[in-house]
């Protein structure tokens, strides 16, 4: 391969990185909904123990199921969280506060705490998820046009 072939090469894979994240560039609302509502059940299962936790993640592992099966319709590919690149310090804040309040929601269940406070901590654990799911499409797309969005 001579230098002319290669750098073509090369201009074919950035061509299609910006091709995928253009056609990324709208994920919509009801997306990061849906992956902070799979994470707060989750979360919430914890605080609940059994058997409410068993269904709590039965039903959070077929929704995953399905947003994958979205992902893979909508745009061709499911890209994992959990990747190298610029994206890893968002998915490394996201798993740090969940197990934050993973530990909340046990601590909530052992002490007997009301439902409320395991409502509440399922409820701080929605909303830290979905803000990262949201900052981590926009990291992800500035990553795959390197700067450029």
């Amino acid at each position: 391969m001579n230098p002319m072939e290669a750098r073509a090469a090369l201009d074919g894979i950035d061509d299609a990185q910006r091709a995928l994240a253009l056609k990324a560039t709208y994920c919509p609302p009801w997306r990061h909904v849906a992956f902070g509502t799979i994470m707060a059940t989750l979360i919430l299962g914890l605080g609940l123990g059994s058997p409410w936790q068993g269904l709590l993640l039965l039903g959070a592992m077929l929704a995953v199921v399905l947003l994958v099966a979205d992902d893979r319709r909508r745009y061709g590919l499911f890209v994992n969280g959990y990747r190298k690149g610029a994206t890893l310090p968002v998915t490394l804040a996201l798993l740090g506060a969940l197990l934050a309040a993973m530990f909340g929601e046990i601590h909530a269940r052992e002490a007997g705490l009301s439902l409320a406070t395991k409502f509440g901590i399922a409820g701080i654990a929605f909303v830290i998820a979905v803000a990262a799911s949201v900052v981590w499409s926009r990291v992800y797309r500035r990553e795959l046009l390197k700067g450029d969005a």
